[in-house]
Parts: C-alpha cells; structure tokens; sequence
C-alpha cells in the first residue's frame, strides 16, 4: 500500500469511534395507513395491495444570487434522503465525471483496488451511515431511472460499462479528495471592519481538468438531531461533510490537506470530523474546547490543518485558532494541537489575526522553503502591512487571497470564500473554468442569517 494512495485517500467514510452530539429526540415515526378484513375477533391481515407511503422530502433547491442553495432539516435520515431525492442525477455525475472517470484514471488504481482499500481503512458509524444510506434510498425511490444509470469504462469489470449508482459509490466518493489550501482570519486591530473576516482558497490538487466546478452548490443544514444546529456548508452533490462550513453562530471550519506525523486505522475523514467539530461548536460557550474535543474522537490517517473563526466583535475575545491535526496519538496533545493566535513566532505583528496553509506550525518543526511555506509569508506579510494601514477589509483579504492562488501553481483554486461576521455575508467566488483564478471569479454574495431563517 502506497503513501501515494494513501495521501489519495484523504477523506473517507465516519469512524465508529467519531462521537455524535445531540440527543436525538425528534420522532421520525412514518404512520402506515393499513387496510384490513375480518377473519376472527381481534386479528387484522394486511392488504398486499398497499403500499408503504414515501417519506417526506425534508429539502428544497433554490438558486440564490446565481448559485444553488440547498436547504435539508431533520433528522440524519430525513436530511440525507431529501438530498438523494432533489439532487438525483446531479450525484450521479459527480460520482461519474469526477471519481469515476478523472479520479481513477489519473491514480493508478482501479475501482475494485480503490474499493478493498477504503473498506480496508475506514468503517462507518452510526450517524453517517444512516445519513448516507438515506441519501441513497431518496436516490432509488425519488429519481428518474435514468439519473441512477452510470456508464463509465472506469467501473468495476463486471459492471460491464454501465450500472446503477450503488451505495458502496457514495462511500468511495467521500474517500477521494485532497486540499491544497490558504487561509487567513483577522479581527480586531487587523481588521478593517467590525467582527472577524475568514477568507480561503479551496486549491483541489486532484482535480486540474476542473470537471467538479460547475458541481458546486451550498448547502444550509438544520439539525434536528443536534439542538437544530444550523450552518451553511460551501460543497458538492452527494457529499456530507464541511468542506468550507460558517454556522448561525458566525463560526467558521475550513480544511487543509497537511503531511501528517502519524497515522491511525480505521481512521476519520477531514470532512466528516469537520463537521463534527462545526456542530459541536454551534451554540458552544467553549467553542474551541468543545471542537477540539469533537476531533480528539475522530483520529486521522493523514495530517490536517482545520481553521477554526470565530466571531469577535468587542474586545479581548479570539476570533480564530487551527487545529494542527493527524492520527498521531502518541503526540504531547494527542491527536490535535490547538494554534492560538500568538503561540508561535511565525512573524505576525499581532495577536488578532492567524493564517493557515499546509504545514504545521506548532506540532512540528515548519519548513522554511516551498510553496506552503512561500504562501503561509505570503499571507503574513499582508496581514502585517494591514496592521498598519487600518486593517484589512474584503477587497484587501481578496487580494491576499489572489496573491496565494497565484504562488499554488500545481493545482487550480476551485473556490474562494470570504465571510464576514458583523453582517453574516458570505461571498463565494468559483471560476468559470481552470484558466481563470477562483478570487478573480464574480463572486455569489448570500445573506447567511436569511438563508438560515429560511426554513
């Protein structure tokens, strides 16, 4: 088994050890109308003729500002069918025009390799795998025929070509993904604007022919299995996880792919322990406490850098910390290294801003070359002159952000995210094709608190 595959394997299905929040305590009962006959006093039979009722599509798909928005509530189940049942066919391209016929190809491995290694590594809990399956029941009882129908030469031998969409398909699709990215959070004296900026490129290093950006979609999600935590998530068809996630709260996670220290089996994709960092911190009086202790559940197998912001609006409050993050128990902090503001000497002028690309700062010794290196003062010496010139506002995190797009030049940046807090703006900038920077993309600006009063 190769590090390169198991680099490749990045983001994979929720490990059963991954602790759920939220106490579960909406009843999700389907009342079945059934008729029935009289044979003896106090015995019924059913009518084989009737059927069970579908249940309820807890969703819906609207286009805001020129971008999809997708809002799912519920229950783990009822969020995951409603996806299945809206998206339908739009699943079934991303799983084939991405995983199956650019990610496989451009591996080395075939389908059957890429399925016994992820089976091999990862197992699913409770939580994850009903959403999942739900996904796919709302796939199979909802959609046309024809958007269950993959045809792809990159299939498993026996399929022959072509196929229904499977659910062992939606497994393999969370496995595959990969992040080279940039990020910065300011607040205070760093910022010019009240509350706190986040902005990141989403850099995709297995994606440079670009078939997933038109996938993109963002996804408002109320959980009536988390104390309806809600949070927007900026992803893609078919996939569970924060990618780029802000909740109602203002906090933000976004992720970056990082050369871990360690590795642990059966381990916890990025993007499904992101988002139980992002839900463990909705409503949180500890939020770096309480998503720290989230991750600490859900080991890695390969290293991550998450960026957690905050919302910070007065003073003496932290608006941002990265979690330095790898499958690496044996380390001092265990699984996770929390990167406050001002821990380190990594040349920030002040405590009120942290920036983030893919290398650890704090949990091992940081390079002092290449193109992490080259991004991470990049993004450092832009917030320091900002420090100086009254802080940094949109346009200036934006060209911050333009700057590192253009010095990652082994893979496009798929999208480019800035929200502010003070007003819950998201703006979200994704390239028309690989040839353009996602920072120099017209960005979708969405108003976060109507989105998610929406419901």
């Amino acid at each position: 088994m190769t590090r390169k595959l198991l680099t490749l394997i990045a983001a994979s299905v929720l490990l059963a050890s991954c602790k759920e929040e939220g106490g579960g305590d909406e009843d999700t009962t389907i009342d079945t109308p059934v008729d029935t006959v009289e044979t003896a006093p106090d015995v019924t039979e059913e009518d084989p003729g009737e059927e069970e009722p579908l249940p309820e599509v807890n969703g819906r798909l609207e286009t805001v500002d020129g971008i999809d928005v997708l809002w799912l509530w519920g229950t783990r189940e009822e969020m995951g069918y409603a996806e299945g049942a809206i998206l339908c066919g739009r699943i079934r391209d991303m799983l084939r025009d991405y995983v199956l016929d650019y990610v496989v190809p451009n591996s080395g491995y075939d389908y059957l390799s890429l399925d016994a290694l992820v089976t091999l590594i990862y197992t699913i809990p409770d939580g994850d795998e009903r959403e999942l399956q739900a996904l796919y029941d709302g796939m199979v009882e909802r959609c046309p025929a024809a958007d269950l129908l993959v045809e792809s030469e990159n299939l498993e031998p026996s399929a022959g070509g072509s196929r229904d969409v499977e659910y062992g398909d939606l497994v393999i699709a969370h496995a595959l993904a990969d992040w080279a990215c940039s990020s910065l959070t300011v607040w205070g004296e760093a910022s010019a604007l009240e509350g706190t900026l986040h902005a990141r490129n989403l850099d995709f290093l297995l994606d440079p022919g670009g078939t997933i950006l038109d996938a993109h979609l963002v996804k408002i999600y109320r959980s009536g299995e988390d104390a309806d935590a809600t949070w927007a998530s900026v992803s893609f068809p078919g996939l569970i996880g924060c990618i780029s996630c802000f909740n109602e709260d203002g906090t933000g996670i976004t992720m970056h792919n990082v050369a871990g220290l360690g590795s642990t089996t059966p381990s916890v994709p990025r993007m499904l322990a992101a988002r139980a960092a992002m839900v463990a911190a909705t409503g949180s009086s500890a939020i770096v406490g309480d998503a720290e202790a989230a991750l600490e559940a859900c080991p890695q197998y390969v290293g991550n850098n998450l960026h957690l912001s905050m919302d910070c609006s007065g003073t003496g409050c932290t608006g941002g910390a990265v979690f330095e993050y790898d499958g690496e128990s044996s380390h001092a902090d265990s699984f996770a290294t929390v990167r406050a503001p001002g821990d380190v000497d990594d040349g920030l002028t002040t405590t009120e801003a942290i920036v983030c690309t893919n290398h650890y700062v704090e949990r091992s010794t940081p390079p002092t070359s290449g193109g992490s290196y080259d991004r991470y003062q990049a993004l450092v010496d832009g917030v320091n002159a900002a420090v100086t010139s009254g802080g940094l506002d949109v346009a200036g995190a934006l060209a911050l952000m333009d700057e590192t797009a253009a010095l990652n030049t082994g893979s496009p940046t798929v999208h480019t995210v800035i929200m502010t807090t003070a007003d819950m703006t998201l703006r979200l900038y994704v390239p028309a094709s690989v040839t353009v920077e996602a920072p120099d993309a017209t960005p979708h600006v969405l108003d976060l608190a109507a989105l998610f009063a929406d419901f």
